[in-house]
């Protein structure tokens, strides 16, 4: 028997499948939140992304998710027999189908305002790392080996930010520390922010060929997908890095393996790939590429706030309210 708009009816607790690897890090006040509203938790880490079908095999009978990477595409949500809300353990949103989703009334939400500091810090870190050799030094030293050699610097350097949101702007703030000349590509650009810190809005060609460090801080998108193709990573110039925090779908990876190959940039930091994790890739051969596993979110306070902002959201839903409207990426949901 199926409720009258289709789901299954619930029976017994309404369960919330945690499927964020590092949310077992976490206080367990945060599972005592879900117990306490009367829901069961289940934390199911994955190693890797999840497929379609081993998202299929444990949707069914789950009233919403604290979702990490795994797909939420039309085959899955179909499947979803008694789904509510999937809360984004972040703010990226391109593995869910928010068609397919509401159309089934599902809300989705994302952790809007909680990690942008902490991708920044990475996104700047690596900056620091490659200009300063470190890595390179540091493998020298422990192999017993003195070598000094020149490298670049940070001070009053050309740093071009594609996408100026919350992270763009918090790596903007670190910048202007270092007396940085910043130039932004940025469609719906923040007047006021631009203006605080005298940034420079350019086109995408002129901020690749001006820039000695180039972050992509813009989300995964239809109109983005392969944003830096071969043709517009050639405009980049042979000392100039590359840093991506953001999706690994917005780059060409093969020609940047390419270019940095052959020296035609000066090296790259990179946490986010097409296929998340990272195997039999040819950026792992590259002695000028630093690479992370897609972590630059997981400081302790940027998961409990995300954590936080995912329950309020699932607790919201659970009630028969509207979670904040900052977090909800579909609002025509919740009236499906």
């Amino acid at each position: 028997m199926r409720a009258p708009n289709g789901r299954k009816p619930m029976a017994g607790r309404p369960k919330v499948l945690i499927a964020v690897n590092h949310f077992e890090w976490l206080d367990a006040r945060f599972v005592r939140r879900l117990e306490d509203a009367g829901m069961e938790a289940v934390i199911t880490p994955q190693d890797g992304l999840r497929t379609d079908e081993a998202m299929i095999a444990v949707i069914p009978g789950t009233f919403a998710t604290i979702a990490g990477g795994e797909p939420y595409s039309e085959a899955v949500l179909a499947a979803a027999d008694s789904l509510r809300a999937i809360a984004r353990f972040g703010v990226g949103y391109d593995r869910v189908d928010l068609a397919a989703a509401s159309a089934r009334g599902i809300v989705v939400t994302g952790a809007f305002g909680t990690n942008h500091d902490a991708v920044a810090d990475r996104a700047f870190g690596f900056m620091a790392a490659l200009a300063n050799n470190l890595f390179d030094e540091d493998v020298a030293m422990k192999a017993g080996r003195w070598e000094q050699r020149l490298h670049a610097t940070l001070w009053q350097a050309t740093t071009g930010i594609i996408g100026l949101g919350r992270i763009g702007q918090a790596l903007a703030r670190r910048c202007a520390g270092f007396e940085m000349r910043v130039l932004a590509c940025e469609t719906k650009p923040d007047a006021a922010f631009v203006k605080e810190f005298g940034i420079e809005l350019v086109s995408l060609e002129t901020l690749l060929r001006e820039s000695d460090f180039v972050s992509v801080n813009a989300p995964l998108a239809p109109a983005t997908e392969g944003l830096l193709s071969r043709e517009r990573l050639a405009l980049m110039k042979p000392s100039a890095y590359l840093i991506n925090t953001s999706r690994g779908g917005l780059i060409d990876e093969e020609a940047l393996a390419e270019v940095l190959r052959e020296r035609r940039i000066a090296g790259a930091g990179l946490e986010v790939f097409r296929r998340e994790p990272l195997i039999d890739s040819p950026l792992t051969a590259l002695d000028n590429v630093l690479l992370a596993p897609h972590s630059a979110t997981q400081t302790r306070e940027s998961a409990e706030m995300t954590a936080d902002v995912c329950i309020d959201c699932i607790l919201a839903v659970a009630r028969g309210e509207s979670p904040k409207a900052e977090y909800v990426l579909n609002p025509e949901a919740l009236g499906a």
